[in-house]
């Protein structure tokens, strides 16, 4: 079905206070500043998702018809940008030279020729033209960049039909040009060293003619095996012209993505018994029931017909799109893993010595009837692991912490050395990159054992400061939940102060790829304060209902697929833990493992800092890496053991930079060791350039293709048309209702941010539709739209329009004050006869709030007198003057 050919792509900055010098010499530390993807003024600007001219990596938003979202789409170009949270390089190697004074078992090989991050193990990820493992482009030249941690001699690809090539660059790759054949394009990389080879791949789809504006997206993601269960498939075809009518079909695939079963035809026709919630808005859905007799993986795809512009009609094949299919766990079974766990961790409390705690942990896991294997945690920079891990025979897995509980890891405190680093001072002669999101995601799983830490002093900087405006959801021990982080996607900072571990390197390398692990060593993991209740999996029989007011507990998630705003709660934690993403701890609670990041990246991070308060966090770049490939700009964390004492002060002195002194990254940071724990020290990987106080506002016109930034209530959207309404400016506009689709919510976006002083004028756009329209003018059916300003001034509307406002003077007494014309819709909603105004663009004088602390600014469809006839407004091109 799909032409294929298999590609193999294998794969300093100074990290300061402002205050200390950089010197010449580096130390195993994050390589050379480099730019982030579309940053202006960068060495090698990228073009596209994969398109245009240029050879950098670029987010996607500077090119050719780039998804905006950097979310895995391609564009129209023909170029070699790869999309992903690589870095664009200079051509020239970038890598750090090694210092002497580093700690010997710190893997530098001063004669590798690609200088990774430092690690304990190498490690290689691809982060584009995806971090998926699945990418769409239109153009047939790529370029595939990875991340690499550890050092390697070489870096290739290869493919199949026997082209092969170098990569180049180092931490952040890029491979050479890559020339695509249609259909789909197997690239793997692989990078070695004297002792060790590691791969990663990735599945290019090559449409000439043909972007898709974003990935296939599939609800539910999870599947019980042997019962029936609707999935609805959506795919946005935004404005395209060239598709065939009726040609969008989704298919039942296999790994290698070749069509086993057609599921029918997609439409967007607003038919919700289909899963289509809104007509003519460019998204395009099936709704199919599936019944899976064996567990494993459900992989659907859609194709469509375009036409070429020789006449022809060519084939065009989206992404792939995965769905979990796993059986339920038996509580017994959870049951039985907690007692386990907890006499290992009650056997080693007996031991002596920290080596003879491993060995009781070990041994008591061994003897117990219910257990696969066992090892210890990993070993590395100098550190024997102090932990264990542990497979049981009913798939789960276990990770046994050790140590004192108020320390992560170790115990004393002290001002260790700090790394000087080269290649940066301060932030002078940078081109910034913006933080895509001030909204903050702050998790103190464990703030009863370990005290007031960096992130509770994170959050107290953050609610205090009034420009830049954050936006913080904060937990602490038990509501640090799963749920939190599988939307750590929304978050322009993620930080949690946790414990850490390094763990399940002796696992057989089959089993983890079986488990859809990427590399063959280590696997970080994070602690969580999610408690293990054994009791949730004797419930999970039947998916509960849920609705939007109504949410899922955090082991679940509620999706809303029927009429009224009701839906299933899916069950995540189960195919979480039977997939290895996530595995239960000694404590008590849930760890997340890397897999996690990835499966739940449904959205890309934007450009976000994730600071890994946990020992051992930057092990080897698992978790790093999978962030890099989700989007994220730059990681900090622990490479081995540290006290809690030393995460506490370095890590406040990292986030009072970064925030309160609004520094970059690579300043904000101190490369620093930890005296109490030789081998350990605090670092930062990726962008060092990265700006997190921008005090404006963000996505202001929703170009990211998505409402990152900005605060949901209700049905507010994103789309690139409605009928044959298309954005005022650039690719996408907002929409909001009364409730369309599935919904019945009143619509409501809103974000606070500062009005840099000597703005004096806002402005916006806004289209207006309504089934109250012409009928019900005069009566108390008064849907309206109002856009205002809350700040230290007061309140400023910009715009308050309900449908006797819009309606002609002829309707009614009182009628037609803001009048601009009706004209039958081209769209409709449920009840039919809709009407719309024009585009309309209102203004407003905001002087008294620029410059004078933050505003919230609110986007609000409402609804007055019934929820039976719907309201829908689009609105794009925010502006300040």
């Amino acid at each position: 079905m799909f032409a294929r050919s298999t590609v193999v792509v294998t794969t300093g900055t100074c990290l300061t206070l402002a205050a200390l010098a950089c010197s010449s010499t580096q130390s195993p530390a994050p390589g050379a500043a480099q730019c982030l993807p579309g940053t202006v003024g960068c060495a090698n600007p990228g073009t596209g998702d994969v398109g245009g001219s240029g050879r950098g990596v670029d987010a996607g938003v500077t090119g050719g018809d780039a998804s905006p979202t950097g979310d895995d789409a391609g564009n129209d170009g023909a170029g070699t940008g790869a999309d992903g949270a690589a870095f664009n390089t200079d051509g020239g190697s970038t890598s750090p030279k090694p210092d002497a004074s580093a700690p010997p078992d710190v893997p530098t090989q001063p004669s590798s020729k690609f200088t990774g991050y430092p690690s304990a193990e190498l490690q290689l990820r691809i982060v584009g033209p995806s971090g998926r493992g699945h990418a769409t482009v239109s153009g047939q030249i790529i370029e595939v960049a990875a991340v690499l941690f550890g050092n390697a001699d070489e870096v290739v690809w290869s493919t199949t039909t026997g082209a092969k090539g170098n990569a180049h660059n180092a931490p952040f790759l890029q491979t050479d040009p890559i020339k695509l054949v249609p259909g789909d394009n197997v690239v793997t990389l692989t990078a070695s060293n004297k002792a060790e080879v590691v791969t990663d791949r990735i599945v290019v789809t090559y449409n000439p003619l043909f972007s898709f504006q974003d990935r296939l997206r599939v609800n539910p993601r999870v599947l019980k095996r042997g019962k029936a269960t609707a999935v609805t498939a959506v795919i946005s075809l935004g404005k395209a012209t060239n598709i065939v009518k009726g040609s969008a079909k989704l298919f039942r695939v296999d790994a290698d993505g070749a069509a086993i079963t057609t599921l029918g035809a997609l439409a967007d026709e607003g038919v919700l018994s289909d899963g289509d919630e809104i007509k003519a808005d460019g998204l395009y859905s099936k709704k199919v029931t599936l019944n899976e007799a064996s567990v494993g993986t459900a992989r659907l795809r859609v194709s469509i017909d375009v036409a070429g512009i020789d006449g022809k009609t060519i084939v065009a094949y989206s992404d792939i799109a995965e769905i979990d299919v796993v059986d339920d766990i038996a509580q017994a079974d959870c049951d039985a893993a907690l007692a386990a766990l907890g006499t290992a961790k009650a056997d080693a409390g007996k031991a002596a010595s920290p080596d003879a705690a491993r060995k009781a942990a070990i041994d008591a896991l061994k003897a117990n009837p219910t257990v696969l294997d066992a090892g210890p945690a990993s070993d590395g920079f100098g550190q024997a692991g102090t932990g264990a891990w542990v497979r049981f025979k009913s798939g789960l897995l276990g990770i046994v912490r050790l140590g004192a509980a108020t320390n992560r890891g170790g115990g004393g405190d002290g001002d260790g050395p700090t790394r000087a680093m080269g290649g940066l001072v301060g932030d002078e002669g940078l081109q910034t990159v913006e933080v895509g999101s001030k909204r903050a995601l702050l998790l103190n799983p464990f703030a009863t054992a370990l005290g007031t830490t960096e992130v509770a002093h994170a959050s107290k900087l953050m609610a205090d400061l009034a420009c830049p405006a954050y936006t913080v959801d904060s937990a602490a021990d038990a509501l640090a939940d799963l749920s939190k982080l599988r939307r750590m996607f929304d978050y322009g900072i993620t930080a949690i102060a946790t414990h850490g571990e390094a763990a399940f390197k002796g696992v057989p390398w089959p089993d983890k790829q079986a488990l859809g692990w990427r590399h063959p060593g280590s696997q970080e993991a994070l602690f969580t304060g999610h408690v293990v209740s054994c009791g949730y999996f004797a419930s999970v029989g039947s998916p509960k209902k849920c609705s939007e007011s109504t949410p899922c507990g955090p082991e679940a998630e509620c999706v809303v697929n029927q009429v009224g705003g009701t839906g299933d709660c899916i069950d995540h934690l189960t195919a979480d833990l039977r997939k290895g993403r996530v595995a239960l701890t000694s404590d008590g609670t849930y760890a997340v493992l890397p897999a996690f990041i990835g499966r739940h990246a449904e959205q890309r991070h934007p450009q976000s800092l994730a600071y890994l308060g946990g020992c051992r966090s930057l092990f080897n770049g698992t978790l790093a890496g999978e962030l890099f490939a989700a989007g994220a700009a730059a990681v900090a964390g622990f490479n081995g053991y540290v006290s809690n004492e030393f995460a506490t002060k370095w890590g406040k002195t990292m986030f009072a930079n970064l925030i309160e002194q609004k520094q970059l990254s690579g300043s904000a940071h101190a490369q620093v060791d930890d005296p109490a724990n030789p081998g350990s020290w605090f670092g930062l990987v990726g962008a060092q350039n990265l700006n997190a106080a921008n005090i404006e506002i963000m996505n202001s016109s929703w170009e990211s293709g998505n409402i990152q930034g900005w605060l949901k209530t209700g049905d507010g959207r994103v789309v690139a048309k409605l009928g044959s309404a298309i954005p005022v400016d650039g690719k996408y506009m907002g929409i909001l209702s009364t409730g369309l689709g599935y919904t019945t919510q009143k619509g409501e976006l809103d974000q606070r941010f500062c009005i840099p002083a000597g703005k004096g004028k806002f402005s916006v756009w806004w289209k207006f539709y309504s089934e109250e329209f012409t009928e019900y003018c005069g009566s108390k059916f008064q849907d309206a739209l109002v856009i205002k300003f809350e700040g230290k001034p007061g309140n400023k509307t910009v715009v308050d329009a309900k449908v006797d406002d819009l309606c002609a003077k002829s309707n009614c007494s009182g009628c037609g004050g803001q009048y601009k014309g009706l004209t039958a819709a081209d769209v409709s909603f449920d009840q039919g006869g809709v009407y719309m105004t024009p585009w309309v663009q209102s203004t407003a004088d905001i002087t008294p709030f620029a410059g004078n602390g933050n505003v919230r600014l609110r986007l609000l469809a409402t609804d007055v007198g019934d929820s039976v006839y719907d309201t829908a407004i689009l609105v794009d091109k925010l502006e300040f003057e």
